[in-house]
C-alpha cells in the first residue's frame, strides 16, 4: 500500500472493536486474564501482551505499528513527549566514560541532554560538528565514540548532512546512529533506509498536526526496540497515553495530505520572501541559492 492509504487501514479491524469505523480507546491501566497460566504466559512476554498500559497498550500498538511501517522500521515505541523518545535513544547506545558526535544546530533540549546532562551526570563527552562534510565526522571519531546523532533538516537553519554517508561511515567504524527526522516527516524522507540504526521523531510537531499532542516515537530493528522496550521505556516510565495515541491515530489519516499542503504553501512564502527587499537570506532546501541544494534534491 502506499504511505497515505496503509496510515488509514494498517492493523485496523473492525471486527475487533464492534464494528466501529474508528479504534477505541482503551483508556485503562491493567488487563484481565482468564486464568493463572495465562498470567504466567503474558508475564514470560511482556513485549507482546498487554498486561499494563506503562509497557504495552493496544491502542497505543496501533498506532506503533503505523509509524513503525511508514519508516520502514520493523518496531516503533511512543514515547509522552519528543526528549522522551530522544533521550532514550541516546541511552540505549551510551554508557559512562563514552564519547558522541552530533552537529552544532540540533534540537535545544537534545544539546543540553548531550552536552551538559549527560556529561555531568555520565562522564559521556561530547563533539559537535558542523556536519556538512563527512569528514567533519571522520575527524572527530575517537576509539570511545559509540553514536552519531544526526539531525537533518537541522533547526533553525535547516542544514543537511548527507545521511547515507554518515551511516556507511559509523558502521565502518560500528558506532551506532541516531537521526532526529522530525522536521521532513517520514513522508518526505525515510533515514533508515539510508542506513540509520534508530530514528526519532517529536509527535508533537507534523505528526500530530494540531498542536493538541505531546508525544514521541523511536522507530528501528526489532531487536533494539525491544530492549529499549525492557529498558529505557519501562525502567523511566515516559510511556505514550491511550487518549494522545488515538489522537495521533487520528492525524496519522491526514499527514501525507497535510505535508504535501505544507510544501506547497512554504514554496509560495518563499517566493514571496525571494523578492522582499528586507531579507538577505533564505535558510531552506528546496532552493537553488541554498548551499546544500544538491544535496536537499
Amino acid at each position: 500500500m502506499k504511505d497515505k492509504t496503509m496510515l488509514i487501514h494498517h492493523k485496523e479491524d473492525q471486527t475487533n472493536y464492534q464494528g466501529a469505523v474508528v479504534p477505541p480507546i482503551y483508556q485503562n491501566s491493567l488487563f484481565v486474564f482468564e486464568d493463572w497460566d495465562a498470567i504466567n504466559q503474558a508475564f514470560e512476554d511482556p513485549i507482546n501482551n498487554s498486561i499494563y498500559s506503562r509497557g504495552k497498550n493496544p491502542g497505543v500498538s496501533m498506532v506503533e505499528e503505523k509509524l513503525a511501517k511508514l519508516c520502514h522500521g520493523e518496531k516503533a515505541k511512543m514515547f509522552s513527549s519528543g526528549m522522551g523518545a530522544i533521550s532514550a535513544s541516546i541511552l540505549h547506545y551510551v554508557k559512562a566514560n563514552d564519547h558522541i558526535i552530533s552537529i552544532n544546530n540540533i534540537y535545544g533540549p537534545t544539546n543540553n541532554f548531550i552536552r551538559h546532562y549527560l556529561k555531568e551526570k555520565c562522564n559521556i563527552d561530547s563533539t559537535f560538528v558542523e556536519g556538512k562534510n563527512i569528514q567533519d565526522f571522520e575527524n572527530a571519531i575517537r576509539p570511545n565514540t559509540k553514536l552519531i546523532y544526526l539531525e537533518s533538516p537541522s533547526s533553525a537553519i535547516f542544514s543537511l548532512q548527507d545521511i547515507e554517508a554518515v551511516a556507511k561511515l559509523a558502521r565502518k567504524h560500528k558506532i551506532k546512529t541516531v537521526i532526529d527526522n522530525t522536521w521532513a516527516s517520514p513522508i518526505f524522507q525515510k533515514p533508515l533506509d539510508l542506513g540509520i540504526d534508530l530514528e526519532v521523531h517529536s509527535c508533537s510537531k507534523y505528526i500530530g498536526g494540531h498542536s493538541d499532542i505531546v508525544a514521541g516515537v523511536i522507530v528501528g530493528k526489532e531487536n533494539d526496540l525491544d530492549e529499549i522496550f525492557t529498558h529505557e521505556a519501562a525502567l523511566l516510565g515516559a510511556k505514550m497515553a491511550p487518549f494522545e495515541a488515538w489522537l495521533i491515530l487520528r492525524s496519522l489519516r491526514t499527514l501525507s495530505i497535510r505535508m504535501k499542503e505544507h510544501q506547497s504553501n512554504t514554496r509560495k512564502v518563499i517566493e514571496l520572501l525571494q523578492n522582499h527587499e528586507a531579507v538577505e537570506k533564505i535558510y531552506y532546501p528546496g532552493i537553488p541559492s541554498f548551499d546544500q541544494y544538491e544535496l536537499a534534491k
